[in-house]
């Protein structure tokens, strides 16, 4: 059990818990009782994501409580603090991956006896102890864009010469919401997989995806986001750019409806030159458990990348049911639905 001072809780950086976290930032003290909020942007997480997600209380260094959090409870937790004393407090929200607990973030203040509401104001999330792996992105960020807590590659690369490799699921965290004001029909989850052979990098994609729509595509605006469209995204060398760099950052689609490869972003490049580095096939459908399979193979030279090294990578699938704009999306690293301009917020792979 960790507890800090108020000073180094004030000088390591804060967050807020105002609206969007906290939502209302009273903490109710009545006589010994105590009820405090879960900030709504952790709850957002434990909705979301498939981490657990805990909540600590502790009071003068001793731990009360830890409360499971999830994205449908009420957010409270009661413990009981002496009402005739001044008293330390301290809240802890932690994600566990791989059986180790990751802070999220906390907050300690002391409340002085007598007090029957104490307004929380901020809580703290940045610091190195809130970069558990070290990767300049904080623990409480990392969990909201699904990436991995505990290190800087949120997926390795086996070198393989045949079907197989790393698997990773796709989801809607953090991806756009449904622009079409129609409800999208509710389909199993999408899987990848990666692997490669020391010469081309190989992305598999098993799509689960019952309605086939490709009607954007083929006016004149070529509005392909808006039908079913696999993109796949690449900073060969893992920049992280805040834009594309005209250099090896590329986004490439590919169209279910006309299996045609898009590159939309990248095209001009020295590297891959208007995707010539690419290899595609939507497989027939029908011979496995997915409703549609893509397998795309990129040549590693051609896009810069250095085997054993970072490199930014980000599957998105949009998703059409009945014509017109797209029901929304799912992604393997979802913030925002940024990848199409900010390469920044890629995932990070590493070959083996």
């Amino acid at each position: 059990m960790r507890v800090k001072t108020a000073t180094r809780l004030m000088t390591t950086g804060m967050a807020c818990l105002l609206a969007g976290c906290f939502g209302d930032s009273a903490v109710v003290l009545e006589g010994n009782r105590l009820t405090a909020p879960v900030p709504e942007d952790i709850r957002q997480i434990a909705s979301l994501s498939n981490l657990q997600l805990q909540f600590r209380i502790s009071v003068n260094g001793t731990l009360q409580r830890t409360i499971p959090v999830t994205g449908s409870n009420d957010a409270s937790a009661i413990v009981n603090i002496p009402a005739e004393q001044n008293n330390v407090l301290y809240l802890a929200w932690y994600a566990v991956q791989e059986n180790t607990p990751v802070l999220l973030a906390d907050l300690e203040t002391t409340v002085t006896a007598g007090t029957t509401e104490l307004n929380v104001s901020e809580y703290t999330s940045i610091g190195p102890e809130y970069d558990l792996d070290g990767d300049g992105r904080t623990n409480l960020a990392e969990a909201r864009e699904n990436r991995s807590l505990l290190s800087a590659f949120d997926l390795d690369v086996p070198r393989l010469l045949d079907f197989g490799g790393a698997f990773a699921d796709l989801s809607a965290d953090g991806i756009d919401e449904d622009v079409s004001g129609n409800p999208p029909e509710v389909d199993p989850v999408t899987t990848m997989a990666l692997r490669h052979d020391g010469t081309e990098l190989v992305v598999y994609v098993c799509g689960q995806d019952q309605t086939l729509q490709g009607d954007d595509v083929i006016t004149p605006e070529r509005r392909y986001w808006h039908d079913d469209t696999v993109f796949i995204y690449v900073d060969g060398a893992d920049s992280d750019n805040s834009s594309y760099d005209g250099f090896d950052d590329f986004q490439f689609a590919f169209v279910r409806a006309t299996e045609e490869l898009i590159v939309s972003k990248g095209g001009d490049n020295p590297f891959c030159t208007d995707g010539s580095c690419v290899r595609h096939s939507f497989l027939p459908p029908g011979n496995s458990a997915c409703e549609y399979e893509l397998e795309v193979f990129f040549t590693i030279a051609d896009l810069n990348i250095t085997i054993g090294e970072a490199v930014g990578f980000d599957v998105e699938i949009t998703d059409d049911d009945d014509g017109g704009l797209r029901e929304g999306s799912e992604g393997w690293i979802g913030d925002g639905d940024r990848s199409d301009r900010d390469p920044s917020t890629f995932g990070t792979i590493r070959l083996e």
